[in-house]
């Protein structure tokens, strides 16, 4: 239950740690901490009554920045031993990045776990940290050490181990280390802890120490043992290992925490400072903004950069919201928790050529999409780069906005943040959402797109998109099937390049999948003129069942190499052969003179339709027109493999009809029968001779 005592710190034991000769109404502080916490209590319980109540938890908890952060503990042990000095420089730039991402958004931790290990043992260090800026404060002083033992194993069973002792239940630990592990003969110790606390453990590994045993291509290779010892951890607490180096670092990062602690953040904007330019920069802050982070690379220390406030107040970050750091890669990092809504101002204290990125933590989320215009007027999403010189409508869906929020302009800008062209954005509010939307005419650069508007406050706006489009001269269509391919089986894929340019060019078409299922030749070559296109196709067959593939095709230009076009589609494998079927053979015709009532019933035809399926039972073979033909097939009861015949049989009076075939699981196949060129039966009234009368030839 939320009370007043685990919302606020304990006043009063702030206050004993003062001599009682500093005040002279010392022997009144207790009750007067009773009193404030008894009337914090009735303002927001009150027996049911209190504000908390009133306003509801989570407008209690917007209104006062209330975060629930996650139950959990981020916790990270780090080999700091000198081998890994380039590896820990690498560590350090991401583990900020994610940090600062992560702090003051609702995907924060508990705390933080930050452990050291070296050898020997008593060069072992363990750190928490409830503040997510201490952590990030001390990660950024790691630095690596030599130690009195120069062999190349390392205590990392000691590292795990006081990590786990410091952290919450239900959480991740995150290994780094480029050594084996001296004290191995700890694996059970080190499960067990891990198991108790339902901790999963997974080892991030690199290749750098000199010691390590070498690979007949001289590439250094980690011993079965070390690997056998963070993998069995591994597989006993639900975590993994990855092998990688300093360069993918980054890579392996973001995809093993991100989904523990998931970034949630938005690109407020990006732009490049050249060494001319040294007027303050604008910073427009939205009252969304839970989280504000500015990142300035090609600075050389933190004090290069002041941010100040729309009343002219300098960030001094002494108000425990706030952090400046500078990184070792040379990047000062800004982040401000709940900033306040206004325009404000980034100064430049040393004047180098910079690259400002400025991204939040916000409500305000938004999905785009490229609409490319056809010749029917429609409008469809854009697969591939835009087309230069063309028209294409962006279309924004832009969520958590408000009721009275607006969207003015969407505007392109070059891939360094300078405007290309700007225009006015129309609105539609919807269920869930609202739509922003603009036309524009392609330009020859690369683009971003961007978002100015105001927010459910009044507030301007700026939101800039992190997809870079590529205006391409030539044109990628592709002409496949999207349905399951069955194992075994060639299928065909099709696709047409056009040239979209002013001039003759030559291009490459390049075929290649993730599961090397494409057959023949995967590179081809067209040239074309200007406006003219052409068609290829390639064939697939996959071998493995079950899997989802991946197959691209890529069209560069053959003069520089320049890739101008990419698509990747994912077809699902399959070893269920869905019902097709296919009619082989029809005989009969049903003319002018059988299509009528009157003698319809005096032309038969009949047709044979061929169905194929595999690892499927059918449950229906029937017509459209039911009992007005016949069709005839083996029982088709238990039968899980095809081919099959099915023979069909009618007259005129029935000229076209559809033949269904359904499996178990409800997927339709139907083939079409057509006798009478699309014309339909005409009713005719029969006449009949009068009795008893004659007719005479």
């Amino acid at each position: 239950m939320m009370t007043a005592e685990n919302l606020w710190p304990d006043v009063a034991s702030i206050r004993t740690q003062l001599l009682l000769t500093w005040s002279p109404h010392s022997d009144l502080h207790n009750q007067a901490y009773i009193a404030a916490v008894q009337a914090t209590e009735n303002f927001l319980i009150a027996n049911g009554t209190g504000v908390i109540y009133t306003i509801g938890p989570k407008l209690f908890e917007d209104v006062f920045h209330v975060k629930r952060r996650k139950d959990m503990t981020l916790a990270m042990a780090i080999d700091y031993t000198a081998s890994m000095t380039d590896d820990i420089d690498a560590v350090k730039t991401k583990v900020i990045e994610l940090l600062t991402n992560t702090v003051g958004s609702p995907n924060e931790p508990a705390d933080y776990v930050l452990s050291l290990f070296h050898d020997p043992e008593s060069w072992n260090f363990a750190y928490k940290y409830v503040d997510g800026y201490e952590m990030i404060n001390k990660v950024q002083t790691i630095e690596a050490e030599s130690g009195d033992n120069t062999d190349c194993d390392e205590l990392a069973a000691a590292g795990m181990l006081a990590a786990i002792q410091l952290m919450r239940d239900d959480s991740p630990l995150y290994v780094f280390t480029d050594a084996d592990a001296k004290d191995a003969d700890r694996l059970q110790e080190v499960i067990n802890a891990a198991k108790a606390k339902n901790i999963s453990v997974t080892s991030l590994l690199t290749s750098q120490c000199t010691r390590r045993k070498r690979s007949a291509l001289g590439r250094p290779e980690r011993s079965a043992s070390s690997l056998s010892f963070f993998q069995q951890i591994a597989e006993a607490t639900g975590g993994s290992v990855y092998e990688t180096d300093k360069e993918n670092i980054g890579n392996v990062l973001d995809t093993v925490i991100g989904e523990t602690f998931p970034s949630s953040e938005i690109i407020i904007d990006s732009f490049n400072l050249s060494s001319a330019e040294t007027a303050d920069q604008n910073i427009t802050v939205d009252s969304t903004i839970t989280v504000l982070k500015i990142s300035v690379t090609g600075s050389s220390a933190e004090t290069d950069v002041d941010i100040y406030y729309a009343n002219g107040t300098l960030e001094t970050y002494t108000s425990g919201k706030s952090t400046r750091i500078y990184t070792s890669s040379g990047e000062t990092i800004i982040s401000i928790q709940h900033p306040p809504g206004s325009i404000m101002k980034l100064r430049r204290n040393v004047i180098n050529d910079w690259k400002v990125n400025i991204t939040a933590q916000s409500s305000i989320k938004i999905d785009s999409e490229l609409l490319e215009h056809t010749d029917t007027s429609e409008m469809v999403s854009l697969k591939g780069s835009p087309i230069m010189d063309s028209n294409y409508t962006v279309a924004l869906s832009v969520y958590g906005f408000g009721s009275n929020g607006t969207c003015h302009t969407i505007a392109l800008t070059d891939s360094t943040g300078n405007v290309i062209s700007s225009h006015e954005a129309s609105q539609l509010q919807r269920d869930f959402d609202t739509l922003c939307a603009a036309t524009f005419r392609t330009p020859y650069a690369e683009f971003r797109v961007k978002l100015y508007g105001n927010d459910d406050s009044g507030r301007p706006f700026t939101r800039k998109l992190s997809e870079l489009y590529k205006p391409a001269s030539v044109e990628l269509i592709i002409t496949a099937s999207t349905d399951d391919v069955i194992i075994g089986k060639e299928r065909l894929i099709g696709y047409e390049v056009k040239n979209c340019g002013t001039v003759t060019e030559t291009y490459q078409v390049s075929i290649s999948d993730d599961h090397s299922f494409v057959h023949g030749s995967t590179t081809v070559g067209y040239t074309l003129l200007s406006g003219d296109g052409a068609n290829g196709t390639f064939a697939v067959k996959p071998t493995t069942p079950s899997v989802i593939f991946s197959y691209t095709i890529d069209v560069s230009m053959v003069s520089n190499g320049d890739v101008q076009q990419s698509i990747t589609r994912k077809l699902v494998v399959t070893d269920v052969e869905r019902p097709d079927c296919t009619v082989v053979h029809t005989d009969g015709l049903c003319g002018i003179s059988s299509l009528n009532t009157a003698n319809c019933s005096l032309y038969p035809w009949t047709a044979l339709a061929e169905v194929t399926f595999s690892g499927t039972l059918l449950d229906s073979i029937s017509s459209t027109v039911g009992m007005s033909v016949k069709l005839s097939h083996v029982n088709i009861t238990g039968l899980s493999t095809g081919p099959i015949t099915v023979n069909i049989s009618g007259d005129c009076c029935t000229p076209s009809l559809h033949v269904n075939v359904i499996d178990v699981d409800g997927f339709i196949s139907q083939c079409g029968l057509s006798f009478g060129d699309g014309q339909s039966v005409q009713s005719v009234e029969v006449v009949s001779e009068p009795s008893g009368s004659s007719v005479s030839y």
